[in-house]
């Protein structure tokens, strides 16, 4: 046959025979790599991993109850929290997790760094976020580098500005 045309020369077949090989070659490393990079247990539930639900049943804990556990021994703290701003929030979304403290207190309490990294994390501006919602700050403008806790109580952040008593 015609070379113009495509016909059947032995250049054109050795073409097909070499994509096609290098075709099947990527597809046979596509499917082992798939194979190998995706779990078993993939696809249990829908599409996801059901060995994930051991694993996180088997964690550790770290995270107390919430503040009705430590409203058990810091009740004078929590009664001063429940007439304040933060009377909404958990304890441990400041103070971290507080499982050991709980279950023993003599392991020693949670500490907390009042730092703007800290209150910022409610308090900065947001765009979109309205004064109403939460009170926001510019924290270098606000306090010149200060943390908040030398002006601020958290647990009753109105009352003590400037290191008086309002």
């Amino acid at each position: 046959m015609d070379k113009w045309t495509g016909g059947e020369s032995p250049f054109f077949q050795r073409a097909y025979v070499r994509v096609g090989m290098l075709l099947l070659g990527v597809l046979v490393v596509f499917g082992t790599v798939r194979q190998l990079s995706i779990p078993p247990s993939f696809g249990e539930y829908g599409r996801y991993r059901g060995d994930s639900i051991g694993e996180n049943v088997a964690r550790k804990v770290s995270f107390a109850l919430g503040s009705d556990d430590c409203k058990k021994c810091h009740q004078n703290v929590f009664q001063l929290v429940m007439q304040a701003e933060h009377k909404g929030m958990d304890c441990q979304s400041c103070h971290g997790p507080a499982v050991n403290h709980v279950s023993n207190p003599a392991s020693g309490a949670p500490k907390v760094k009042g730092d703007e990294e800290l209150c910022g994390s409610c308090h900065r501006q947001i765009a979109g976020r309205t004064e109403e919602l939460i009170t926001t700050v510019m924290p270098l403008w606000h306090s010149g580098g200060v943390e908040c806790g030398k002006c601020h109580d958290p647990h009753q952040p109105r009352n003590a500005i400037g290191g008086r008593t309002l």
